[in-house]
């Protein structure tokens, strides 16, 4: 779910707080992209001349994990990043454990717990216009009864509050989904992913200080083919899937594009990925700089791609050392480059981590300067 977060002022009227909202766009320059510690190749090359060395990942550590996930066995699922402009260092991790939503603080201390369902992707974005308003929107797709959750981060509390005005049911049946703001027109858009292959593209507006849903457009991705996480780019107006057994497609995110769809990288010989790809997620950089990252769960590894043009291939890695255990069969994803105060001056990596040797899974939290930078 994912990118660089930018800030704007918002007043939250109905607690009288002034507050900026987060997680759309970013603001820093583009991030170094990682590279190996093997002999570089000529295939590639980066920034400044730079040679792509060896594609085998390269390896980071997490310097903070979450409290684990109340259930064991396969449980948790996706996470969000939510960014406190006014004290960055407050700023929280939202995940998914498909019974429910948690949000933890940067330490992984977790401050609220709401068991509202079989919920699996989780995505943010800010500046949606509520009662006046504007609010971080937070949504989620939800297995139990097929329905898609909304909430908004109260800035005071951080905690979830729920606005869905209905239970609002896509004609799919729901397994992934994540969220697009239009540069183009100011709507949002909150997108459904199928396990038979098909895509429903859903626009979310206020209803009497609610927010409320209408589907605005079918996709037939892979029919009979499971889909899995997406991700949209809202300044490039591109939507990414995961075929979970083939690996990444790519569309125009407006409703109305008729942009031919693009193969994405592949799993297998011809491509970067192994079975099954997971998490998507986006880091913004200036112009249209930046990067697509992919969990490929097969390996315990996150591909790195070029954002713009043809989604080319940089780099990979994993997250194993340090003091924390490392991250394995990753589901869920999200990435900020935005500083997150002293002790993620930087920003941050979030990753599920389904082999957690604390005991329960959780979410493992790495400095994406660990990431972005040489090595």
């Amino acid at each position: 779910m994912s990118r660089w977060k930018t800030f704007g002022a918002m007043a939250f009227g109905l607690v009288g707080l002034i507050f900026v909202a987060a997680c759309g766009s970013n603001e820093s320059a583009a991030p170094v992209p990682p590279t190996a510690t093997a002999a570089p190749t000529s295939d590639t090359s980066l920034p400044g001349g730079r040679s792509v060395s060896d594609p085998l990942a390269r390896t980071v550590a997490a310097l903070v994990e979450t409290a684990p996930i109340a259930r064991s066995g396969d449980a948790s699922e996706d996470v969000a990043i939510w960014i406190d402009p006014i004290d960055p260092s407050r700023s929280t991790i939202i995940g998914t454990d498909s019974r429910g939503i948690a949000v933890y603080d940067l330490g992984g201390t977790q401050l609220q717990y709401l068991p509202d369902g079989e919920l699996h992707n989780v995505d943010i974005r800010t500046g949606f216009p509520l009662l006046g308003v504007p609010v971080a929107l937070v949504t989620a797709g939800n297995r139990a009864n097929n329905t898609i959750n909304i909430y908004i981060v109260n800035p005071l509390s951080r905690l979830l509050e729920n606005v869905a005005a209905r239970p609002i049911q896509p004609t799919a049946v729901t397994f992934g989904s994540c969220m697009y703001h239009s540069k183009a027109n100011g709507k949002f858009f909150f997108f459904v992913t199928s396990s038979e292959g098909n895509v429903e593209q859903w626009e979310l507006f206020e209803s009497a200080g609610k927010v409320d849903a209408q589907k605005v457009r079918d996709l037939s991705v892979s029919p009979g083919q499971q889909l899995g996480a997406c991700v949209a780019d809202d300044e490039l107006a591109r939507f990414y899937v995961g075929e979970k057994k083939s690996g990444i497609w790519r569309y125009g995110a407006e409703p109305d594009s008729a942009e031919p769809r693009v193969r994405g990288d592949a799993i297998g010989s011809t491509g970067h990925l192994v079975a099954d790809v997971e998490g998507l997620t986006i880091a913004y950089g200036p112009g249209n700089a930046g990067y697509l990252i992919a969990s490929s769960e097969g390996n315990n590894s996150y591909s790195v791609y070029e954002r713009a043009g043809i989604n080319q291939f940089v780099q990979r890695f994993d997250i194993r050392g340090g003091g924390i255990d490392g991250a394995e069969d990753t589901d869920g994803i999200d990435v900020t480059t935005a500083s997150l105060g002293p002790m993620f001056p930087t920003g941050i990596f979030v990753a599920q981590d389904a082999s957690n040797d604390g005991g329960n899974q959780n979410f493992k939290i790495v400095p994406w300067g660990s990431v972005a930078v040489d090595g």
